[in-house]
């Protein structure tokens, strides 16, 4: 990474086309550098598709780094972007390809837009996103490696949620924490 070299902005969209399957278009805006990698989590199940790149010429083919998958472009000007398809077995995990150059750091550079199947209710999800029907947008400063959307049909049983479940836990334990608390003060 070139010194200098910043994420000035990021469009990401993700379509989540099943619970252990997305479709993800980045539109990246990077100055200071002629060649960019960029890093993605891959375990030893996870299938990643390169569909299409623009505004940037691939300088090497997709190889593997250890546990991540990495793809070096060129960007012929500051913005370029580039779609790919992922699936693996973690279900409801989307991994985000990022570039290997920090975020400005910004609030509201960083622009996430996620569709879940139609008529599906999303869970818990990281990080937070404001949800009008089956579209959920968030607004962040830096990029995420990963996106994690739980999703439900309607009218199907919610999932257990592990989100829900710590909030649940942390109320009752400052609830037993309070009661314990008072009766002492009482004595």
């Amino acid at each position: 990474m070139p010194p200098g070299a910043v994420l000035r902005s990021a469009d990401v969209r993700i379509t989540i086309t099943s619970a252990t399957s997305c479709d993800v278009t980045m539109d990246l805006a990077v100055t200071g550098a002629a060649q960019i990698d960029h890093r993605v989590e891959a375990f030893d199940d996870t299938r990643l598709e390169l569909v299409d790149v623009h505004g940037a010429r691939q300088a090497e083919p997709v190889r593997a780094i250890g546990r991540t998958q990495s793809l070096v472009l060129n960007p012929e000007g500051e913005g370029y972007g580039f779609h790919y398809r992922t699936s693996n077995t973690h279900a409801n995990r989307c991994p985000i390809w990022l570039p290997t150059v920090p975020t400005h750091g910004d609030p509201g550079r960083v622009h996430l837009t996620v569709d879940i199947p139609d008529a599906s209710i999303a869970g818990s999800t990281m990080p937070a996103f404001s949800w009008t029907g089956s579209r959920g947008v968030a607004t962040l400063a830096h990029l995420p490696s990963v996106v994690r959307v739980p999703f439900s049909r309607e009218g199907e049983p919610r999932r257990w949620d592990i989100g829900r479940t710590m909030d649940a836990l942390a109320v009752m334990v400052f609830v037993v924490a309070s009661a314990i608390w008072l009766w002492r003060m009482r004595r």
